[in-house]
């Protein structure tokens, strides 16, 4: 009897939960969440490729008297350039991730799986409580039924929410410094480039005007080596917080989802293995 209680008061419970939408309403709330983040961080990882695209097209020239200035913009850029498209193709399954996340919640909140579910759990507590209705053998199969359709409307809120408590009470503070950082660095690294620009600007005659040509382009090079420097370091800072950022996004969209989702697969599989008519059966007055 305490059994049929207990299945009872469950059904009962999470047909209320389902009814009223509570779990949808915030899986919803932090899928959005977690799109809004993954926006956030793609639109710095378009920032820095646009920045990017900046330098490969700055040529840093200086040639009056016959000596040249001359700089290896490739190395500078390369690094970070292979970065930002391993950081994009993250991005890219972080967003898919989320997007199949966000489809199989609309597919739980469905008319037809809230209506199976319903009809299921009735059919449950009607054998569970009506002796003349019960029937091992449907009652597995209706009890079964019942678990998939548990499984379809409820998993992917429950992932969800599982998937955003880790996030914020273990990887928010590490994301959140990253963001900041990666953002700074990518305004600093475009200061820098803009004065690349400004220190080419000099025309061949304001060398000539100059009394000592050839210190005035000695101290040209030094500065444009010193701009330079500045910037591959600023690309080396940004290279360690795309880093960060993409554990961050691979841990909470990815590793995550599929260690929950396995957690709830290996449960579903023991719910659908399980004889759950002889669970009950000792105490149905059927079975003498």
């Amino acid at each position: 009897m305490n059994r049929k209680i207990l299945i009872s008061l469950t059904l009962v419970a999470l047909l209320f939960v389902s009814s009223i939408k509570f779990v949808d309403k915030v899986g919803s709330e932090q899928l959005d969440r977690a799109f809004a983040r993954s926006v956030a961080i793609f639109a710095i990882a378009r920032g820095l490729n646009g920045l990017i695209s900046v330098v490969q097209g700055t040529e840093v020239y200086a040639t009056p008297a016959g000596v040249g200035v001359n700089f290896a913009v490739g190395e500078i850029v390369d690094p970070i350039n292979d970065m930002v498209e391993r950081f994009s193709w993250v991005m890219l399954m972080s967003s898919v991730s989320l997007g199949v996340q966000e489809i199989m919640l609309s597919l739980g909140q469905t008319e037809a799986v809230q209506a199976l579910l319903a009809v299921s759990s009735l059919f449950v507590l009607m054998m569970l409580w009506i002796p003349k209705l019960w029937h091992a053998e449907s009652f597995n199969l209706i009890f079964k039924s019942l678990v998939v359709f548990m499984f379809l409307r409820f998993v992917i809120p429950l992932l969800v929410l599982f998937n955003e408590g880790v996030f914020t009470y273990v990887l928010e503070p590490k994301y959140e410094a990253a963001k900041t950082s990666l953002e700074y660095t990518q305004k600093e690294a475009e200061v820098i480039v803009d004065e690349v620009h400004s220190g080419n600007k000099r025309d061949e005659q304001s060398w000539m005007d100059s009394l000592n040509v050839k210190k005035q382009i000695a101290g040209f090079r030094f500065e444009m080596q010193r701009l330079w420097e500045n910037l591959k370091n600023k690309f080396d800072h940004a290279i360690e917080y795309m880093l960060t950022l993409i554990t961050i996004f691979i841990v909470e969209t990815v590793l995550l989802h599929l260690l929950a989702l396995w957690g709830f697969l290996m449960l579903f599989k023991t719910f659908l293995d399980c004889d759950a008519a002889s669970f009950f059966s000792q105490n149905n007055p059927l079975k003498k």
